[in-house]
């Protein structure tokens, strides 16, 4: 039975004035009302699910006979003076009504109601009500609104229950087509209705009723056919509770779900419900274009009025782009980010278009007293020639818009093949990235770290590759900030601590037992729960001494959340291992951080380095002074010339690495040249 209708069915039970039941064709409890509960003496628990216990178990089959017999001819069936068992074992006479109940599937299910004969001082009080309740159909009258309907769908008949929820007089209902009752938008909840009536099927749903005073409420109804014993459909009887209150509740989370919050456009979830029937109608002959454009430099204007002027800002650009895109499926995804989904027809058409529709938009406003005057840059991708899906849409749209800003504000950027392949490359590479770990498909490289004096290897840098079993090797520039974004490089981070270490312990044993390790640190890690584990997991397995692994991480890392990151770098530190600053003097240098931090060294970066050759040393030497009167250890990153290595030998700076001495090599290249040197 469809669970819509067994829900209303439930409703009508729970509020029946007498004991009622619905039971399964075998036989066994569906529904069990707390009338039978208190009159028979079996809780709804006790019976659920079993053969009813009223029955002498030896009149079972007899009755059941009876009963399909008359069911099958959809048939209500009186039993009067029949007998029944209280839980306690006391025999009680009653009069048992029978009615089938249909589902969608034109099954049936069998409803029962009981009434004992009452005694005779009764009778009078009682009479009425049972009389009024001989058909179990005309139950509901009691508590729920109910309709009943000519063959012609005509309003035959209306409970008090109905008048009171519509608010038409019964004159206005009487004689008048049901249809009435559903606005002209309903047709499609109208047709679904006719369809399963010519099946012969019940239909069962939320329905939206049209009120006399023009307020829409809803009815959770059932629209039953009725059948004579000759088979011919004679009427319809409608049954429906209210569930106005529930069904507004529902419209408004949904509404808050879908939306966004500020402007109450839809927001990327909306935008996928609705863009999906736009999508779906799509075609090369009919394609669509996804307009995205979010306000060029939206954080200077929060940071110069301040958060609620941006707010505003955001709500006058909804409205004004309301008003002139309307009919088109417009919403906000987040921030100051925008799009449009509209019907393509020619480029130039649609470059026409966004053209006036930025024009528009950038149009000065005034909030607050200030005159707010934007730029906006937008990303266009057409469906169904560049994209797959409506998802798909957005995304390549995004690039466009990126890739537009990078050429300057305020531009119009169609996706280019150029940005299709960078796009599909870079699904590739997130979906390889996933199983890249578990697959093996990442490996070490060490660049040997080197003592200026005496050009003798102190240590390695562990640097980690991927080499992609259809895109080959993958550079660090690209795949790092993609898992970065998926969440995934504190997985793979911790595990080149784990490997670099343990590579490192071997070679202590094989090549030189003073050599270090020097491992980077991403920010998401050093934050990361899970890395300090990974810090404590070394130590408690002896794996390797603290003292021997520097873990090197970037000016950013170190400037952001200054208590924290102190926090966190005093923790590293009290476990053993060092610190390093890398590329230093790109980022965010500060006296003040690298005073109040316990970093061990510095790391300059291969910028400075390369000034050298062309007489450009001044900052790099200052950066050498500042890393000895802080009593750092200096490592020159980028070491390519013998010229620059020459100057090196004359400053402070103890270490260098650069391709000078060696590119990064793999496991079996530092053992065949290092343990070859060493023996």
């Amino acid at each position: 039975m469809d669970r819509s209708t067994i829900d209303s069915y439930e409703v009508v039970m729970s509020k029946f004035p007498l004991p009622a039941f619905i039971l399964n064709l075998d036989l066994t409890v569906r529904i069990w009302n707390p009338s039978a509960e208190d009159y028979w003496g079996w809780s709804a628990d006790e019976v659920l699910g079993r053969t009813l216990p009223l029955l002498n178990p030896e009149d079972v089959a007899f009755s059941e006979q009876i009963w399909r017999s008359f069911l099958e001819r959809r048939q209500v069936i009186q039993l009067p003076n029949t007998y029944f068992l209280h839980k306690t074992g006391t025999s009680m006479t009653a009069t048992m009504l029978i009615t089938p109940l249909f589902d969608d599937n034109d099954e049936y299910v069998i409803g029962a109601s009981f009434c004992s004969l009452p005694s005779t001082a009764q009778q009078s009080d009682t009479k009425p009500l049972f009389q009024g309740l001989m058909d179990l159909r005309y139950a509901f009258d009691q508590i729920a609104c109910v309709l009943v309907l000519d063959v012609r769908g005509t309003i035959t008949y209306a409970n008090a229950n109905m008048v009171d929820f519509t608010g038409f007089c019964p004159n206005q209902l009487i004689k008048r087509p049901w249809t009435q009752l559903l606005s002209a938008a309903e047709n499609e909840v109208l047709m679904t209705i006719r369809s399963q009536i010519k099946q012969k099927k019940a239909w069962s749903g939320k329905m939206p009723i049209e009120t006399s005073s023009s307020e829409r409420k809803f009815l959770q109804a059932t629209l039953i056919p009725i059948y004579d014993a000759d088979g011919v459909r004679f009427q319809h009887l409608f049954i429906g509770t209210d569930v106005t209150e529930t069904t507004r509740l529902e419209e408004e989370l949904d509404f808050l779900v879908h939306h966004n919050e500020m402007t109450h456009l839809l927001n990327r979830r909306g935008f996928l419900r609705e863009g999906a029937t736009m999508f779906d109608h799509a075609s090369p002959t009919q394609p669509l274009a996804l307009i995205l454009f979010d306000i060029d430099r939206f954080k200077v204007i929060n940071d110069s009025f301040g958060t609620h002027i941006g707010d505003q800002l955001l709500q006058a650009l909804a409205l004004r782009l309301s008003q002139q895109t309307e009919g088109t499926l417009t919403f906000h995804p987040t921030s100051d980010l925008f799009g449009l989904l509209i019907p393509a027809s020619d480029r130039n058409t649609l470059f026409q278009l966004v053209r006036k529709l930025q024009q528009v938009i950038q149009r000065p406003y005034y909030i607050n007293g200030h005159s707010l005057i934007i730029s906006c840059t937008f990303g266009i991708t057409l469906y169904p020639s560049e994209a797959s899906s409506l998802e798909d849409l957005f995304r390549r749209s995004e690039m466009a818009l990126y890739s537009g800003k990078a050429v300057g504000t305020g531009t119009i950027q169609y996706l280019t093949h150029e940005m299709d392949q960078q796009f599909t490359r870079k699904v590739q590479l997130e979906r390889s990235l996933f199983t890249a770990l578990e697959d093996g498909a990442f490996s070490l490289a060490y660049q040997p770290i080197i003592n200026l004096k005496t050009r003798r290897v102190n240590g390695f840098e562990a640097l980690l590759r991927w080499n992609h079993t259809a895109l080959g090797s993958i550079p660090p520039a690209e795949f790092i900030p993609l898992a970065e974004e998926a969440a995934l490089i504190t997985p793979i981070n911790n595990w080149v601590v784990l490997e670099a270490c343990e590579q490192l312990a071997e070679w202590q044993q094989t090549i030189d037992p003073k050599l270090t390790m020097a491992i980077n640190i991403s920010p998401h890690q050093f934050q990361s729960d899970s890395f300090i584990r990974t810090l404590q997991h070394l130590i408690s397995n002896k794996i390797i001494s603290p003292r021997s692994v520097t873990l090197e991480m970037t000016e950013n890392i170190a400037i952001l959340q200054t208590q924290r990151t102190l926090e966190r770098m005093q923790l590293i530190k009290s476990l053993g291992f060092r610190l390093s600053i890398d590329d230093f003097g790109t980022g965010y240098s500060s006296l003040q951080y690298l005073s109040a931090f316990p970093i061990d060294e510095l790391k300059i970066d291969k910028t400075f380095i390369d000034g050298i050759d062309v007489g450009n040393v001044g900052l790099l030497d200052s950066i050498i002074q500042l890393g000895r009167n802080l009593n750092l250890n200096l490592v020159a990153e980028g070491v390519e010339t013998s010229s620059a290595e020459a100057y090196l030998k004359t400053t402070s700076c103890q270490q260098m690495q650069g391709f000078i001495f060696a590119k990064p090599l793999s496991v079996d290249e530092v053992d065949k040249r290092f343990n070859s040197s060493t023996s």
